[in-house]
């Protein structure tokens, strides 16, 4: 009987995860990578700002998504989490590089407060798109 209760638990996935996610939010400024066969990559982004609108996530918080180049195929990727409201919150950010979803824990965020994570990421020959979305739990 107790082993039914434990059937739940044994097919879930977090894929990935260490928390509970409660809320998930898109950033809205996209990333795009180009690496020439030949060349040198280029990184480019834009973000569209609606005046009156908020460009918080999750009811206050704030992810600040950078990506810069190291070398000629590696780029650094820089997630920083501004905690703007009265709780503290797990937090990680799923990156879709190129198609693959990459969980990157920040951990817990106290109120008022900022994380930041750093990852280096290698890319091949081609245009790339860079997204984030906050994945935040209690």
């Amino acid at each position: 009987m107790f082993g039914a209760f434990l059937i739940p638990i044994g097919v879930s996935s977090l894929r990935g995860l260490t928390h509970v996610v409660t809320c998930r939010e898109a950033t809205n400024v996209p990333f795009n990578v180009s690496l020439p066969a030949a060349g040198v990559p280029t990184v480019s982004s834009a973000a569209t700002f609606t005046r009156g609108e908020t460009d918080t996530l999750c009811g206050g918080l704030r992810l600040d998504m950078r990506v810069g180049r190291v070398d000629a195929d590696t780029l650094r990727i820089v997630l920083p989490i501004q905690n703007g409201t009265k709780h503290t919150w797990q937090g990680t950010v799923k990156l879709n590089l190129g198609g693959a979803d990459v969980p990157v824990r920040i951990g817990k965020v106290p109120a008022g407060q900022t994380r930041t994570q750093t990852v280096k990421f290698n890319i091949d020959p081609g245009l790339h798109d860079i997204n984030g979305s906050l994945l935040i739990g209690p």
